[in-house]
């Protein structure tokens, strides 16, 4: 991988909306790999917006905790129960992003320094995808992502995640 920030070379084509079409958690990468979990069911809800700077944003929730709040109409009086249904599920996040080729076209791997995240841990630190980026036969535009760490199951096995987007808008 170079060690070199080339998103000035590619900004044109990850700036832009993509919104998360699969969020999918693998036994491993490869050929012969086995589908364990889908974090946020058959349809995901997410958005990455990466400005022309290289200012990444990412939301994702699953829409099954999007129900509409009993106790009020703001999150400030929301139940504790309400709030954990929310927030457990939610990953969000922000900050400036790298990009780096890879020996392979088409493939790369961005660093995002998180200012801004649900998850107070990651603040400060590198949020790491391996991306590959592809366009079918209509002028669509899609890329995977797949974070370079392992997460738990909620059954304590460990596995792969590997979150497909398409790009919606510049």
């Amino acid at each position: 991988m170079s060690q070199t920030n080339v998103f000035e070379k590619y900004k044109d084509t990850f700036a832009g909306v993509w919104s998360l079409l699969t969020y999918e958690m693998w036994d491993s990468d490869g050929p012969g790999k086995k589908l364990l979990y889908k974090p946020h069911g058959d349809e995901p809800l997410g958005k990455v917006v990466i400005s022309g700077s290289g200012y990444l944003s990412a939301i994702l929730i699953p829409p099954s905790v999007l129900v509409p709040l009993k106790s009020s109409d703001t999150l400030m009086g929301a139940t504790d129960e309400e709030l954990a249904r929310i927030a457990r599920p939610l990953s969000a996040y922000s900050g400036f992003m790298t990009l780096h080729e890879t020996d392979q076209p088409q493939k790369f791997v961005w660093h995002t320094k998180v200012e801004v995240s649900a998850n107070p841990n990651w603040i400060g630190k590198d949020q790491t995808r391996r991306v590959e980026y592809f366009e079918n036969g209509q002028g669509e535009k899609f890329m995977t992502l797949n974070p370079v760490k392992d997460y738990p199951l909620p059954d304590g096995r460990m596995a792969r995640a590997e979150l497909k987007w398409k790009k919606i808008a510049l």
